[in-house]
């Protein structure tokens, strides 16, 4: 059985399609999956710059699953980061959203295989 800690006072904050995720990247902290792709593994590099515009240049697009979101940012590639938005970095200043992954569409995403999408 679990607990609710909330106080019934404490605000329930629902995602939404009102909801736009937040363009600074230090609203994120990334994961290990995402800490992967920008060190390994992928054709086009994607850096820390292009992590940057995609999150203060890119076109925000609403995913499938309701938490998540992409940025994306036309450059030489299509590069995509794609976020997961938590209630608690709303509502707490010291939480995060997560930046889940990031990668150029159409470019090989794995160098080190034959796989191409």
């Amino acid at each position: 059985m679990s607990s609710d800690s909330r106080s019934p006072e404490a605000p329930i904050y629902k995602l939404s399609a009102s909801v736009s995720p937040p363009r600074d990247p230090s609203a994120y902290r990334i994961t290990d999956h995402f800490r992967d792709r920008l060190n390994f593994r992928q054709n086009p590099t994607v850096d820390g710059k292009i992590v940057r515009r995609c999150f203060e240049e890119g076109q925000i697009k609403h995913t499938q699953v309701a938490d998540r979101f992409f940025f994306e940012l036309e450059l030489d590639y299509r590069y995509r980061v794609v976020v997961a938005l938590r209630d608690e970095a709303f509502l707490e200043e010291a939480e995060k959203h997560r930046a889940v992954t990031v990668y150029a569409v159409d470019g090989n995403h794995d160098v080190n295989s034959e796989w191409r999408p």
